[in-house]
Parts: C-alpha cells; structure tokens; sequence
C-alpha cells in the first residue's frame, strides 16, 4: 500500500482531476507511475473530421451527408449512398506550436507526416425492384486522435518567497509521510524498491539532495543540508509527446427506397503514446549558500536534472451505428451512435536524475542515477464515452451544401474497468473520480460547399467543442487540461473523370487549464511548497490531401 496521503486522496476522488485540496501530492511531474483518470480523459478525445480531405474541409460534419469514405467512422449509414466502388488515400501533414505563460525554453513544435485514411468501399449488392436498392461494404484506416505536441519553458522563484522552492520539498514530505526511510540515517536505500510512486525520492535521496537524519521524534527527510535557504530555484521544463490513437474500420451500409440509409461499423483502435518529461532546478545563490542560521554550506547542490518516461500502447473496440433519411432529395436527416471503445493498454514507466554539487574537500559531486523501469505485468482496461450524434444537411441542386452537426459526448461515463494487481486505486475509485471531474461535452460542426464549376468544389467549416469539466478551470492545476477545442478548416475539390482530388486545411486551438509543476501538503493538509503556476496553450495545423477513384 502506499501512503496515507495518497489513500486520502483517493477517497474523495479527484486524484487525476488534481483540484488542490483533493491530494497530498500532485503536479504535472507527480503520479506518472499509474494511469491517471487524466491520463484516461486525454486518450478519449477525438479530432475534428479526421478522415478525408472533404469531411476535413467541412469540419467533420458528415453525420447526415454521406456519400464519402469518412462516413465509415462518422456516421456508417452514409456508405449506403455510394453508386460505385472506390479507392482512396489520404496523406496528411501536421504542425503543432505550443505557448507558455513562461519564458520558452527549447523546441515548442513539431511537424509530422502521417496517413490520414486509406480506404476501399465495394458494392456487393444492387436491385433496383425490391426495398433493399444496394449495400456496399466498407474496409478503412482513419487517424482518430493526434498525441504529438512538444512545449518547455523556464522561470524562476525568488528566494524570498516561501513556498516556490524545490520539488525536492515535495519530495521530503512524500517520503516522510509514507514512511519510507532507510533502515538507519543516511544508510542505504536499495534502487530495487519496487513501489515506483516513490522513486523521485528515492533518485532525489541517492543523488545526494535528500538527507535521512534523526532527531527525538525519529528519523525525517530534509534537504537543508544541500539546498541553502538563500538559493533562488531556476525551474526548467520540457514535454515531448508522440504518437496517435488510430483505427481500423468495417463497415456495411445499405440503401432502402433511396430515402432511408442505415449501416453500422466495427472499429478496432490501436493506441501508441509515448511521452517524456524532463525536469531540471538550477540553485541560484545570493553569495555563499547558507543554512537558515547564516552557516555555510559545506557542499551546496547546484543543479538537477529528472527524467521521466511514459509508454502507453494497446488496443481498443467499439462500434458505430447511424441512419440517414432524405424525407425530400435536397434535405437529409442524420443520427449516429458510438458506443464506448473498450481499452486494453500496457504502461512503461521509467525514471532517472542527474544531480552536481560545489566541490569541497571530502565532499560527493553528485551522481547520474540508473535508469529505473517499471513494465506492467498486467494491462489497464478502460473505456472511453459514448457519444450521439445528429445532423442535418440541405443541397441546393448540384450548387453547394450547407451541413450542420450536433454531437453529445458524455465525458463523465468514462470508466476503468480492471487495474492491475497491486495497484491501490480501485474501479469504483476512479469512477467516482470521473462522475465528478467531467461532465457531457457539447460540439458543433458546421460545413458548406459551394461549386462554382461542374468539376471545382470550395469548402469551408467551423467547430466547437465546449467544455466538458465539471468545476471551474481553476480548480484542475495538476496538470495541462483541454477544456474548449475550437477548428477553422476550409479546401477545394477537382474531379476529372473518376478521380478526384481533394485538398484541406484545419487549424485546431486548444485552450488549456493553469497547473503547477509540482505541490505537497504536509500532514496538517496545508500547502508546504508548489511550483509556480503555468499556462500551456496548443495550435494543430493539418494540410491534407485526398485522392480517390471510383470505379
């Protein structure tokens, strides 16, 4: 079992929602061992319309337009308005760019190229005399979430003002309140101390920056002895995320008197997360480094560096049904249902530090720690929210289109469904954490074209997803949270003969909550130390490209 405090903070649910007085420790560099229900919230969220091109250009809009491969992860009903077989590709290009409320601080970007879709719909049925007019059948890849992004900054925090220090103050508190002390003061500690919540003490404590020291009461953790209290803290971050949730899609659709359309989809997701944080605490010192008392230090840290990794990979299955009906032919009418994709992930974890002192004579110079691996025996299963959608389209004859999309998301039916062995956090924990973390997201989509020429077509959307936590924003500070993600998106279509291409662009904001580094509460449940506060804001960028032929 770990600690008190972590005990305690699960009980009133709001672990991975990091509200400040729900947990004894928490922060965007805590609690990477296991998987966090934001962890959970973070792989649930979907883009805007990936797929092709023209459901791109249109901001993902397609719940009651149909008639294009993207319908298959959209709404499936729309298979059943093809005439004609098809093939088709999507290569895709990405550009992230990050902001900081602090002081940037190395690479804020990243630039990718990925496939977008790859797929082929055959008609394996047509009668034009019966009821049932054609079924088509559908096989597809489609990017269904974008998990590359990269920012850093750094700050500083005055000496003066307590409690912006070290996130080795956190660290003390932790190892103190769980109990976790070597066997005498300053003795030993094993780095095969299999409780890996621990192991940033444990690597601060090895790396000469944490003393174990006994006075009346018993043993306590300290780093008076190697931090001065005159030491401004330089504080230094940088994330690295990549990766991508895609899926595999099988679909059927079948056409009925050419006015209604039903289908339905199996879709097999794979997930590959991988993400790296790297921390690192200059020790700025007004003069010689001193103990509150005014004595000198005798070998004052000057630096650390903390490393962490985490790997997140497995697979996941869900399905899709919709129906479309064209009650007259310019007008269509949309519903679509995504039932929960069930998760089964595998988690690395790995974690090391680096640390340097001022020389003196006897003294340690710090230490590069080995790398500590934590690889899961047992998966995570998990499921993410269901989601509803409805649309309405109207065609204005062979001219332009104008297509509307209302989608329900319920953020606060996300559920962990098995945990693995050991680990202290049950099922029911995490659910209660959700029900009152988040709440049922809305989204708009709204799509036109217009076709100026038989063989041109101009496109242009806009969607909104609004928030979807259920307190105010200023109380999720453990770590960077997307609560409102807007999209601009516009393209252009040529089709020649039975091929088509077709172009988009999307340009995706998403708004960030604030969050500390890092925070601790001592045992009277007060705040001892935190980082400064930080702001984080993403922009995604897609150029895309489709092209498709109908045979």
């Amino acid at each position: 079992m770990r600690f008190f405090g972590k005990i305690c903070m699960a009980a009133v649910a709001m672990i991975s929602t990091l509200t400040i007085s729900a947990q004894s420790f928490g922060g965007l560099l805590w609690d990477r061992d296991g998987m966090m229900t934001s962890d959970i919230y973070e792989l649930s969220q979907v883009g805007f319309g990936f797929g092709s091109a023209r459901s791109m250009a249109l901001a993902g809009a397609f719940t009651s337009l149909g008639g294009d491969v993207a319908s298959m992860g959209i709404n499936p009903a729309g298979l059943g308005m093809y005439r004609t077989n098809e093939v088709s590709v999507t290569p895709m290009m990405g550009f992230q760019r990050s902001k900081n409320s602090a002081e940037s601080w190395g690479k804020n970007h990243i630039n990718r190229f990925s496939m977008g879709n790859a797929s082929l719909v055959l008609k394996v049925y047509e009668q034009s005399n019966t009821k049932l007019v054609s079924m088509n059948f559908g096989i597809g890849y489609n990017r269904i979430a974008d998990l590359n992004y990269r920012y850093g900054y750094h700050s500083a925090s005055d000496p003066s003002v307590s409690p912006l220090r070290s996130i080795t103050d956190a660290f003390s508190l932790q190892m103190g309140q769980g109990g976790v002390f070597p066997q005498e003061p300053n003795g030993p500690l094993n780095y095969d101390f299999r409780d890996s919540y621990y192991w940033g003490g444990i690597l601060a404590y090895n790396g000469y920056l944490l003393d174990a020291e006994q006075d009346a009461l018993g043993m306590y953790w300290t780093n008076a002895n190697r931090i001065g209290s005159n030491a401004g803290v330089g504080h230094t971050l940088g994330v690295e995320s990549r990766g991508a949730i895609s899926e595999i899609d099988l679909s059927l659709g079948m056409n009925f008197t050419n006015k209604l359309y039903v289908g339905a989809t199996l879709g097999m997701q794979i997930v590959n997360w991988k993400r790296g944080f790297y921390y690192s605490e200059d020790y700025l010192y007004d003069g010689e480094a001193r103990y509150p008392d005014g004595t000198p230090l005798a070998t004052p840290a000057e630096w650390m560096d903390y490393d962490q990794m985490v790997n997140i990979s497995g697979t996941g299955i869900n399905f899709k049904i919709g129906a479309i009906y064209r009650p007259t032919p310019s007008l269509r009418i949309g519903m679509a249902f995504h039932t929960p994709t069930s998760y089964s992930l595998e988690r690395d974890y790995q974690a090391f530090m680096g640390t340097n002192f001022s020389l003196s004579e006897n003294s340690n110079d710090g230490d590069l720690t080995p790398v500590l691996s934590d690889k899961g025996e047992n998966a995570w299963d998990m499921n993410s929210p269901s989601r509803l959608m409805f649309g309405l389209s109207y065609t204005f004859g062979n001219m332009a289109l104008l297509s509307v999309d209302y989608e329900r998301t319920w953020y606060n039916g996300i559920r962990m469904q098995g945990v693995p062995n050991g680990f202290d956090i049950s099922k029911d924990v995490y659910r209660e954490q959700v029900k009152d973390s988040y709440k049922a997201a809305n989204t708009i989509r709204v799509g036109g074209e217009i076709k100026p020429l038989p063989f041109l077509a101009l496109r242009a959307g806009y969607g909104l997803q609004a928030s979807m936590l259920r307190h105010d924003k200023s109380e999720y500070r453990g770590r960077p949270q997307n609560y409102r993600t807007s999209a601009v998106t516009a393209g252009i279509g040529f089709s020649l003969g039975r091929t088509t291409f077709d172009f988009a662009y999307q340009n995706i904001r998403n708004k960030m909550t604030e969050y500390y580094l890092y925070w601790a509460d001592d045992a009277m449940g007060e705040v001892n130390t935190e980082s400064p506060l930080y702001s984080t804001s993403f922009r995604r960028q897609y150029a895309v490209l489709t092209i498709g032929y109908r045979f």
